[in-house]
């Protein structure tokens, strides 16, 4: 089973490459056969370690530790006793050194003495999500601690920072086991290692310790370059990639080759600047999280840079800044934003011992303040470590209001008070993804996602997991999964893979909607199997919205058409005899909506229990409200109209 579930992910895979990409492919399966020869530290070892250090203000530490030292501690104690809690996981108990290994799904290790390239870590029968094994390796929850360590002077909790890196060399020599088989694992250890060593002292480091620090971020620069993320694969990967390899080059110049990683990995985070940040500043993998990944990424580069004596282009500047204008859009009152596309919790940076529910905005208060822009930063943001090096600006001027559209990410926002509550909508008229897999893309055109009162009401699914999600993985990327039309129980764009799609739907918003305040958009992923483009419409109303769907083409083919809405698990709903629902929060009203089809006659929704992933790795139940329509509804050029009015918030049901 698993060979033939390898040997489709191959075949699948090909299918996304263009002709370059193969001899690409070749070239890299070469180099990773020849890679079996290069491992051993002695091959890497230097003969000197400078450092350049990430700024630290001592003052500025001790204040945030007074807010963030809970949490850093809790991060110690779970280091210490190997009891971690990511993504969703608890981790059995043990030290780091026993850890580094670990699948914490089965109990079992991963291989620790086998080539990295041999392992299979895609279809790793027995074992959970890779991605825990690697959260780990990342080595992230080190600099909590260093920071802590530093602001009350424990020596000790300093010491242990520095034993842990050197007990995780012992433990993966080049190039051994599954944490040296992906590049933006290593981007992000390497910036781990930066950041401790920064925050606890090189000083510390007795003349041996440093060399063996030498040897180790000179086999992470090594293998970083040598195999880069391109073509299908150049997304966030390969920022990452850059980003590890200019911040190794600019603040360990004593490396090796340090001049040519900071000239490649600069010029990489120019050029890819325009990609994966689009015009209108979306990010170009449809998702904010991913975006606001990519944003941290930059932003340490641009601080390494200033510690270094040099500076990135203006148009980089620029483009950041174009992408937090977008974040803004989408970010409500309290710092929360629609979680569409995947999120897998990826950070540069950690400080807290649980979930970072406010991750975006805290990025977007890094950009800011390091891109000068306090206009376009978020109107909340926890204390968090990543503030002490790219600074912190939160906004003092109002929200964005009104209607903005941007359409090279394909999304339109309403914002607007209503009832006397603050309200946003997020409208999804934009492409799958980004390149040829749009490996971190739903099939969720033409979805919407609602917040009121700074809180998500109509809300994604989310992601849940990764590698080893097998059919959940499909689910909660597909149609069904989300807030738009599904035709005959099929999704809108075939998946072939955990990150890659074939057939992928078009989706575009049409020029004029008619009205001020509202937009239409198609797509065409039901044209080619049941001949007929769905169209949607969003406009805002006095006191709400209304959402029209409709179909074009003939009905021949179309027999099972269910509209969907999914609910927060914090939103209980109710249905009253003529269908209409309506939603609360803690006891509050705080909307009704009504389904009818264009004529004017009721339509009857279900309220169907169900499952969304608040976070990587964790489901908790909740409500979809469902609307199996009838055929009769679309014919002779009908639809269906939802209509959401808010209720002001004195109003009892």
């Amino acid at each position: 089973m698993r060979k033939l579930q390898k040997l489709r992910w191959m075949v699948n895979r090909l299918g996304s490459m263009s002709a370059p990409e193969i001899v690409h492919r070749v070239r890299e399966r070469r180099l990773r056969k020849a890679g079996r020869a290069a491992g051993g530290w002695s091959r890497y070892a230097v003969a000197e370690f400078e450092l350049v250090c990430f700024p630290v203000d001592d003052a500025q530490l001790r204040a945030l530790a007074a807010d963030c030292a809970p949490d850093w501690r809790s991060i110690e104690q779970q280091a210490r006793t190997g009891r971690w809690h990511y993504l969703g996981m608890q981790w059995p108990g043990a030290a780091a050194g026993a850890a580094w290994h670990l699948d914490p799904v089965s109990g079992a290790a991963w291989p620790s003495d086998r080539y990295c390239f041999d392992i299979d870590f895609r279809h790793g029968a027995g074992r959970g999500d890779i991605k825990y094994v690697w959260e780990i390796n990342r080595l992230q929850f080190l600099p909590p601690i260093a920071a802590r360590a530093r602001a009350e002077g424990d020596d000790a909790a300093a010491r242990y920072c520095i034993d842990t890196i050197l007990d995780w060399a012992e433990a993966n020599p080049p190039f051994l086991g599954v944490n040296w088989a992906s590049g933006i694992e290593l981007a992000l250890r390497a910036i781990s290692i930066l950041l401790t060593l920064s925050l606890v002292g090189p000083d510390r480091l007795a003349p041996d310790e440093r060399l063996r620090i030498g040897a180790l971020l000179n086999a992470h620069a090594v293998w970083l370059m040598r195999y880069p993320s391109l073509f299908s694969s150049a997304n966030n990967h390969l920022v990452a990639e850059a980003a590890g390899l200019y911040i190794l080059g600019a603040l360990v110049p004593s490396l090796p080759g340090a001049d040519r990683y900071r000239a490649y990995g600069r010029q990489v985070l120019v050029e890819e600047a325009g990609r994966q940040i689009l015009a209108d500043g979306v990010g170009a993998e449809q998702t904010p999280t991913y975006t606001a990944f990519t944003l941290e990424l930059y932003a340490f580069a641009l601080v390494a840079a200033r510690a270094a004596g040099e500076d990135f282009p203006d148009q980089v500047r620029t483009q950041l800044g174009k992408a937090v204008d977008f974040l803004r859009w989408v970010t409500d009152g309290k710092g929360n934003q629609p979680r569409f596309g995947d999120d897998d919790e990826g950070r540069v940076a950690i400080s807290l011992a649980g979930p970072e529910r406010h991750y975006v905005a805290s990025v977007m208060s890094g950009v800011a303040a390091l891109s000068a822009r306090p206009d376009s930063a978020p109107p909340m943001a926890p204390p968090h470590l990543r503030d002490l090096f790219l600074g912190k600006a939160t906004a003092g001027s109002q929200p964005p209001q009104g209607l903005r559209s941007f359409d090279d990410g394909g999304y339109s926002v309403f914002r607007a008070q209503l009832a006397g509550r603050e309200t946003m909508l997020a409208f999804d008229h934009g492409p799958l993804g980004y390149l040829s897999i749009a490996a971190h893309g739903h099939a969720d055109a033409l979805a919407i996602w609602l917040h009121v009162d700074g809180q998500p009401v109509i809300v994604d699914a989310g992601t849940y997991l990764y590698h080893s999600g097998g059919a959940e993985r499909d689910r909660f990327r597909g149609t069904a999964a989300h807030n738009t039309l599904e035709i005959n129980g099929t999704n809108q764009s075939t998946i072939v893979g955990a990150f890659n799609w074939s057939h992928k739907a078009r989706a575009w918003r049409l020029p004029e909607a008619g009205e001020e305040l509202a937009v239409a958009a198609r797509h065409d992923g039901y044209s080619r199997p049941f001949g007929v483009v769905h169209e949607r419409r969003v406009a805002q109303a006095p006191g709400g919205f209304t959402v029209t769907d409709s179909l074009a083409g003939p009905l021949t083919a179309v027999a099972d058409t269910v509209l969907r809405l999914y609910l927060d698990p914090s939103i209980t709903a109710q249905r009253d005899a003529e269908g209409r629902v309506a939603l609360s929060r803690d006891g509050k009203a705080l909307m009704h909506l009504t389904f009818e089809t264009s004529t004017g006659s009721a339509l009857a929704a279900e309220l169907l229990p169900t499952e969304v992933s608040p976070s990587f790795g964790a489901k908790e139940p909740s409500t979809v409200i469902t609307l199996a329509v009838p055929k009769s509804a679309w014919s002779e050029g009908g639809g269906v109209v939802t209509g959401f009015q808010v209720f002001s918030p004195a109003f009892r049901l």
